[in-house]
């Protein structure tokens, strides 16, 4: 299937060269779409890679260049985040996972050059968070600072602790102790995630076994309450998907684990809009992995207008506003107990009123 028009530039991440033959007009198209996508640096990437930036026209070979030393700012700044959480977590003795981006890149994925990072996701049992937080504190990291309330739905309803910022390190640390919300009504077993980690070579770290690589991608994607213009994170579900699938086996493998751990709607929507509009060879396994439920269509038809950007410098298509509305209250409700929802919602509520007077 053809990519939408708006999504064609990114056929130039996976073969570069017929870039050069773009007019002007189409490397402005391009340039802006994929900055707004975050994809940016990895087109400029791609293109570096093979040998053919230098015959990009000037002007968008300008934005090329200054984005891809932007990406590998970035990347340092990381990787030395990296290092020094590590070594506040060495003595922690618990699993230490490296999760998304910084993953990506401790591997040397495909999907690792031309990233944009802005924080370090990183995943501990549960059981070891409140020594985590000691060992970061003593070394400078600080948790933002909330209310009680805020800092209850952290504790009792959320997978992740407050942010943590650091004075001399210029990246937000996101501390997980589960990929999903604990409260969710199918929650993802941690224990799982961490009996299947692979460790990676030197300091505490280790990253999701391949498979759950893939799902995380896609649950981070489809069980957000903001998709919009969220079509990076499908090229890394593709990417990975590419990547990990040369395995034998492994098709069968992702499908039989989404089904473990509850993730056959985030992988079934991911592959739909891979092969709509990526141009993801799907195996026969993975045709025949689609999760039933009456909500499906509806949910996929809602994504399709909310990930799907629009032309540069026109308005949002219609309906992408009423569609917003109806996957973040999806997602609420997915996240937590209606009853909890309620309270949090009034306890939001009378909190932008206090402000307000």
């Amino acid at each position: 299937m053809a990519l939408p028009e708006q999504l064609r530039f990114i056929a130039a991440l996976d073969d570069p060269r017929p870039a050069l033959d773009w007019g002007l007009p189409q490397w402005q198209f391009a340039v802006h779409q994929a900055r707004r996508l975050r994809l940016l640096a990895r087109l400029a990437q791609a293109l570096d890679a093979q040998g053919l930036l230098p015959h990009v026209p000037e002007l968008p070979r300008r934005h090329l260049q200054a984005e891809i030393h932007l990406s590998r700012w970035r990347t340092t700044a990381l990787q030395w985040t990296v290092e020094r959480v590590g070594e506040c977590l060495a003595p922690l003795g618990a699993p230490c996972l490296l999760l998304k981006g910084a993953a990506y890149l401790a591997q040397g994925l495909p999907n690792a050059p031309g990233r944009l990072p802005s924080d370090l996701d990183i995943m501990l049992p549960r059981e070891h968070l409140q020594r985590a937080v000691e060992l970061l504190q003593q070394a400078g990291w600080q948790e933002l600072a909330l209310d009680e309330h805020d800092r209850r739905y952290y504790v009792e309803w959320s997978h992740e602790l407050p942010p943590m910022h650091h004075p001399v390190l210029s990246l937000e640390l996101d501390v997980h102790h589960n990929i999903l919300p604990t409260t969710r009504r199918i929650g993802v077993d941690a224990e799982r995630l961490f009996a299947a980690s692979r460790p990676l070579g030197g300091g505490p770290w280790s990253v999701l076994a391949p498979e759950d690589q893939v799902l995380h991608c896609a649950a981070h994607l489809f069980f957000d309450a903001e998709p919009r213009d969220r079509v990076r994170d499908l090229v890394d579900f593709v990417v990975l998907l590419r990547h990990f699938g040369l395995a034998a086996g492994f098709d069968a493998a992702l499908v039989g684990r989404a089904t473990q751990l509850g993730l056959l709607e985030p992988l079934s929507l991911a592959l739909h809009f891979g092969a709509e509009w990526l141009d993801l060879a799907l195996s026969t396994t993975l045709r025949r992995a689609q999760a039933s439920g009456p909500r499906l269509p509806i949910v996929r038809a809602l994504m399709r207008r909310l990930i799907l950007p629009g032309p540069p410098g026109e308005p949002p298509p219609p309906g992408q506003g009423l569609a917003a509305v109806l996957i973040k209250a999806r997602y609420q409700l997915d996240r937590l107990p209606l009853r909890q929802l309620v309270a949090h919602a009034l306890r939001r509520a009378r909190g932008r009123d206090h402000e307000a007077t």
